[in-house]
């Protein structure tokens, strides 16, 4: 099947016979396996999943570049973790050549609209104007503590003793189908914490996090693109149109 195919005539097909394009019931899933919905009001589609352990072996493979295991990885079903910003750009950049398609981390502004907060936020606002101002909402409501089977934050795992990380996709999604926008790793996004700092945004916590504040879906942690933390990770985005 030829690419003109795909990209002129397949779509045509799809849109005559009444398909839309991805739902949360039916994700666009790419040649490794990763699954895209879309989310309302942005021009991406967002990766239901954190990037897992097996999508990046595949970039380190094939691109040859240093892996420093810099924690236990866990198996190909665990999101990678302590990766750095540049690190997580990179393999974004690796899967946009080998797609053919856009991909990048989410803007700190399309992360709050998949988490449920976008609406209620200003998007030309820095993410240090935004931090913490939304209280009493998290990713899974606005109740506290968060009810039993929420996600992989300290205190709600199965053990109830270690902190582990947890395959991904394994506590419930939210509205739009996405999975873990609350524990299991911090998520880098593109932006930057204030417009003159090099520091990034990080989002959504950790399975080591249990203060309320920084559960808060409005809460912005940041790093130096070359630093990682324990439980830092990131998700993918696909751009579908725009710019």
């Amino acid at each position: 099947m030829n690419k003109l195919f795909l990209s002129l005539v397949l779509p045509a097909i799809l849109a005559a016979s009444g398909w839309a394009g991805p739902t949360k019931e039916e994700p666009m899933v790419n040649s490794l396996g990763m699954k895209f919905v879309p989310v309302p009001g942005t021009t991406i589609l967002m990766s239901i999943w954190e990037t897992r352990v097996q999508e990046y072996m595949v970039f380190v493979n094939d691109t040859k570049v240093e892996f420093l295991e810099r924690t236990d990885q866990q198996g190909p079903e665990f999101p990678v973790v302590s990766r750095t910003w540049d690190e997580a750009t990179a393999f974004c950049e690796w899967l946009s050549r080998r797609e053919g398609k856009t991909y990048r981390l989410p803007t700190d502004h399309e992360w709050s609209v998949a988490v449920g907060i976008g609406d209620r936020e200003d998007p030309k606002a820095s993410p240090k104007d935004k931090d913490g101002k939304i209280k009493g909402v998290y990713p899974w409501g606005t109740q506290w503590p968060p009810p039993a089977g929420a996600g992989n934050y300290m205190g709600e795992r199965e053990d109830h003793v270690s902190i582990m990380l947890s395959p991904v996709g394994r506590f419930a999604p939210n509205r739009l189908g996405i999975y873990d926008l609350g524990g299991n790793v911090w998520e880098w996004c593109e932006d930057t914490y204030e417009p003159i700092a090099s520091s990034h945004v990080l989002r959504g916590a950790s399975v080591s996090t249990h203060s309320p504040h920084h559960l808060l879906s409005s809460y912005r942690y940041n790093q130096a693109p070359t630093s990682w933390i324990l439980w830092s990770g990131f998700r993918c985005v696909l751009v579908v149109s725009g710019p």
